[in-house]
């Protein structure tokens, strides 16, 4: 079973998937799958897509879904408008004129919020079937942390944790024609 809060690796399998390949998803909703790819960043700042923001946030690749909408995840004692709960210590949504007051405020950090343009979504079946076979590993205790964690190294250090045959491939270049 897959719940809100768990992480999704991507395993060796998923390898020539140019979307999901090395990538870690925080799923927000379990009964419409749904979530977020945490270590994919965009090469554009949030004032890029939001004029009327001036602090620098990156923003990241979320999934193939609505790649021009920009959500956001964040703790959960933030306790933003328009949030749903993902975990006790973790909620996503967005509501503009809030993310615009407590970003230039400040109460919004990097430290506190993720923006991702788009999601990633399946089937109920869809995504257990991808799980039955073998496209993804499910990570139980690992979301909590994910402001507190470099996400530059995500998809490896897990891999790592986890071991199996997608350890092996943890040292292996992106792109494994260039090996």
């Amino acid at each position: 079973m897959i719940y809100k809060g768990h992480l999704l690796i991507s395993n060796v399998s998923l390898a020539k998937d140019s979307i999901f390949r090395r990538s870690v998803i925080l799923i927000c909703d379990n009964e419409n799958p749904m979530g977020f790819i945490l270590n994919k960043p965009i090469d554009i700042q949030l004032p890029n897509i939001l004029s009327s923001i001036n602090r620098k946030f990156k923003v990241y690749f979320g999934g193939p879904v609505s790649e021009d909408i920009l959500f956001c995840v964040h703790k959960s004692e933030l306790k933003l408008k328009s949030s749903k709960q993902i975990t006790k210590y973790l909620s996503y949504g967005f509501d503009l004129n809030e993310i615009i007051s407590k970003t230039e405020s400040g109460e919004l950090n990097e430290g506190n919020v993720m923006f991702f343009l788009g999601y990633s979504g399946w089937s109920y079946k869809q995504l257990l079937k991808e799980i039955k076979d073998n496209f993804w590993k499910i990570n139980k205790d690992y979301s909590k942390n994910i402001f507190e964690v470099s996400r530059e190294n995500l998809w490896k250090n897990l891999t790592k944790k986890i071991g199996g045959d997608s350890h092996i491939w943890s040292n292996a270049p992106e792109n494994l024609q260039d090996n």
